[in-house]
């Protein structure tokens, strides 16, 4: 196949995608941009941006929407990741690791 051959395919739903679409992959609700798209006997195949993966475009829907990090000038930082690791294990009520591990019984 040449690489100027633009291959026209559609996603789960009959809307068209082409190089620069944005798109959700259905099964982990992943979005990005399509950066290329390949064909083979398996089918059509859409690159996104966002994990660098090929998708069969049947997994593949149409959006708008846009992942929470693409929202807004704010870049993620060391800070905000610990923040939130902290926050995570509050809400599951951390223990030490010494106390999950520990063995009781009698014998």
């Amino acid at each position: 196949m040449d690489d100027s051959e633009i291959i026209e395919t559609y996603d789960i739903n009959g809307t068209i995608i082409g190089i620069g679409t944005r798109v959700k992959y259905i099964n982990t609700d992943t979005i990005g941009v399509v950066t290329d798209i390949q064909k083979d006997s398996d089918g059509d195949w859409a690159l996104v941006d966002t994990t660098d993966l090929y998708y069969n475009v049947k997994a593949l829907e149409v959006t708008d929407a846009v992942m929470k990090a693409e929202v807004g000038d704010h870049k993620a930082t060391t800070d905000d990741a610990a923040y939130y690791l902290k926050k995570r294990d509050e809400a599951m009520g951390a223990q030490k690791i010494e106390d999950a591990t520990q063995a009781t019984g009698g014998g």
